[in-house]
């Protein structure tokens, strides 16, 4: 059971990271056109792959740190992937945008939902 989660949480990541806003420049004007945006940020953590709970935690803390002064609401962690979930404002996305502490930024969307018996 934990190894499939472990596989289902790096297919998250990969899939994210694969995804993730090639133009930072559409992210920013959603971002100035609505206000804020929905964004899946990866976090960058050296070490071993996957990181501890403890490296995600502490890389988590510091971007939050990072953030503090600036617009955004909605903040979701995730304890065994290195990433958050967040509604930015143009002041916050800019931060993540540009942080050596964040990997990839993107787009946060619905995705279509798979059929039963469609794997």
């Amino acid at each position: 059971m934990r190894r499939r989660q472990f596989v289902a949480a790096a297919g998250v990541l990969f899939t994210t990271l694969a995804c993730a806003s090639r133009d930072d420049g559409q992210l920013r004007a959603r971002a100035a056109r609505d206000g804020a945006v929905r964004v899946i940020v990866t976090l960058a953590i050296p070490g071993p792959q996957p990181p501890p709970e403890d490296a995600i935690r502490d890389a988590q803390e510091r971007l939050i740190g990072a953030l503090r002064g600036t617009r955004y609401v909605d903040l979701r962690r995730f304890r065994s992937l290195p990433q958050l979930a967040l509604t930015a404002g143009p002041d916050a996305l800019e931060i993540l945008l540009t942080s050596p502490q964040v990997a990839a930024v993107a787009a946060d969307s619905l995705a279509q939902p798979m059929a039963p018996g469609s794997r």
